[in-house]
C-alpha cells in the first residue's frame, strides 16, 4: 500500500464511537480505505463451495451519505439453498477451508478462526450446551461467513495484519432489540458476553437502538491488539469510512478506520493498571510486606515511596503496576494487607521494549555455571540490553571468592560472544 512504511510501522486505528460496529460496516471501511474489491470478491466466492446452505454471495460496494458524510456501504446479495438451523462446527469448519481455499496468509487464516471460535463459543456458553451441539440462529448464516472472510480477505490486501491494531471503546446503543430467542436489552446477551471475555470497553448511545452486533464484536475482539481509550500515536495514511444500513437521529451511522505509521517503530506499546494508595499510619515492615505480597500476586511491579501527608505527619505511598485483569485481585490484597480505607487507580500507556530470559552456560575456575540473562530487543530483534539475574551472580562469586562485580564483567563478555552483539551491557 503507497504512503506506508515499513511493515512493523504500521498502525491502524478502529473507531466505533460514533456508531458502533457489525461486520458489513467494518467491511464497508476497508475498502473505502483501498482494499481491493476484486480480491474479498473472490474469497466469497469460495463460501458457497464449502457451506451447503449458501449457493452465491455477491458484494456491492457503493458510495453513500450519512448525515452529510460521504461513506461505502458493502451490501451482500446472498442466497441460501437451505433453511434451518446451523451448527457451530459447521461454520468453524468452513471458515477453515474457504480459508486455505482462498490462499490467505497463515495470520489472516488465524484471525478468520479465532473470529468465528469467539462467536460459536459465546453462543455455546449463552445457551448452556457443549460448543459441538451449539445450534446458531442469526449467526448462523452465511452473512456471518462472508463478513468474517471478508474482513479477514480486506486486512490482507491492505497489510494490516503487519502492524498493530487498536480500537477505541466502542458504543453500543441503547434500548431493545428483539431476536429469534425475543426481545432484549442493548447490548445483546453475546455482545456484552464478547465485550466480558476479550474486556472490549463498550459506552451506551448516542442513539437508543442497537448499534452493536455479535459478529461485529467477535471480529473486532479477534482482530485488535490493543483497546485504548485514547488513539495512540500516528500519523494518519488513509482513513476509510464504513456505513451502516440504517439511518440514525442523532449521529452519522459510520464506522471509522484510521491506517497511519508512527515514528516509534523500535517500541512496542503496551497499558497497564497503576494503583496507590497512601499509608500514614503503618510501618515500615508493613509497607515492605505489603510490597512483597503484591509482588506475590501477580502485579508486574511494585515499590514504596516517602511522603509527607496533612500535619506534617511522614508516611508512604504504595504504587503496583498490573494488567486490567489483576486490577481488582492487586487492589484487594493492597487493602488486605495494609488496612487502607481505599485504592486509586490509572491506566498508563507504555513504551516497552520485548524481553526474554535465556540461560547460558559460564565457566569460571574450572567449574561450569548456568547463567540467566534477561535480554531485552526492540522490535527489529535488536539487542537493546542484557543483564544477567543477580541471584545466578552472587552463587558464583561465592563459589569463587570473587566479587559479583567482576564475575558480572566477564559474563557480559561471554554474552556478547553468545549473542553475537558487541554492545551488550555493563550493568549487573
Amino acid at each position: 500500500m503507497d504512503g506506508i512504511g515499513p511493515a512493523l510501522s504500521r498502525v491502524t486505528l478502529i473507531d466505533g464511537q460514533m456508531a458502533g460496529i457489525s461486520g458489513d460496516m467494518l467491511l464497508g471501511a476497508l475498502i473505502d480505505a483501498g482494499a481491493e474489491l476484486d480480491g474479498i470478491q473472490s474469497t466469497l466466492d469460495m463460501i458457497p463451495d464449502h457451506f451447503s446452505k449458501c449457493s452465491r454471495v455477491k458484494l456491492i460496494s457503493k458510495e453513500v451519505k450519512k448525515h452529510g458524510f460521504r461513506s461505502c456501504r458493502a451490501e451482500l446479495m446472498i442466497t441460501e439453498e437451505e433453511s434451518g438451523e446451523t451448527r457451530a462446527s459447521e461454520l468453524i469448519l468452513a471458515t477453515q477451508e474457504v480459508g486455505v481455499s482462498a490462499k490467505l496468509s497463515d495470520k489472516a487464516r488465524r484471525f478468520a478462526n479465532n473470529a468465528v471460535r469467539i462467536l460459536t463459543d459465546v453462543e455455546s456458553k449463552l445457551h448452556g450446551v457443549d460448543a459441538s451441539s451449539t445450534h446458531l440462529h442469526e449467526a448462523g448464516s452465511a452473512d456471518t461467513l462472508a463478513d468474517i472472510l471478508g474482513t479477514a480477505t480486506g486486512c490482507d490486501s491492505l497489510g494490516l495484519f503487519e502492524g498493530r491494531i487498536y480500537s477505541c471503546p466502542v458504543a453500543v446503543g441503547g434500548g431493545t432489540v428483539t431476536f429469534s430467542h425475543g426481545t432484549v436489552s442493548v447490548p445483546a446477551p453475546a455482545v456484552l458476553e464478547i465485550a466480558r471475555q476479550h474486556h472490549v470497553p463498550i459506552f451506551g448511545g448516542p442513539s437508543n437502538e442497537e448499534l452493536a452486533t455479535p459478529t461485529g464484536f467477535s471480529i473486532l475482539a479477534a482482530l485488535v491488539d490493543t483497546f485504548v481509550e485514547v488513539p495512540p500515536l500516528l500519523i494518519p495514511d488513509i482513513v476509510g469510512y464504513g456505513a451502516g444500513s440504517r439511518e440514525l437521529s442523532g449521529a452519522p451511522n459510520v464506522l471509522r478506520l484510521i491506517v497511519g505509521h508512527t515514528a516509534q517503530d523500535e517500541f512496542d506499546r503496551d497499558r497497564v493498571q497503576v494503583v496507590e494508595t497512601n499509608l500514614d499510619d503503618v510501618s515500615g515492615e508493613v509497607a515492605g510486606l505489603s510490597l512483597q505480597r503484591i509482588l506475590e500476586a501477580g502485579a508486574e511491579d511494585a515499590w514504596v515511596t516517602a511522603a509527607q501527608f496533612k500535619k506534617g505527619r511522614p508516611g508512604y505511598v504504595l504504587h503496583a503496576i498490573c494488567n486490567l485483569e489483576d486490577l481488582e485481585k492487586i487492589s484487594r490484597v493492597m487493602i488486605a494487607q495494609t488496612g487502607t480505607l481505599g485504592v486509586r487507580y490509572q491506566p498508563w500507556n507504555r513504551f516497552i521494549l520485548q524481553r526474554e530470559l535465556i540461560t547460558i552456560k559460564f565457566e569460571l575456575k574450572q567449574r561450569t555455571f548456568d547463567v540467566r540473562l534477561k535480554v531485552a530487543r526492540d522490535r527489529f530483534g535488536e539487542i537493546a540490553r542484557v543483564k544477567p539475574e543477580f541471584e545466578d551472580l552472587d552463587s558464583i562469586s561465592r563459589a569463587t571468592s570473587l566479587p559479583a562485580r567482576v564475575v558480572s564483567d566477564l559474563v557480559l563478555e561471554k554474552a556478547r560472544k553468545e549473542l553475537g552483539r558487541k554492545s551488550v551491557g555493563s550493568e549487573a
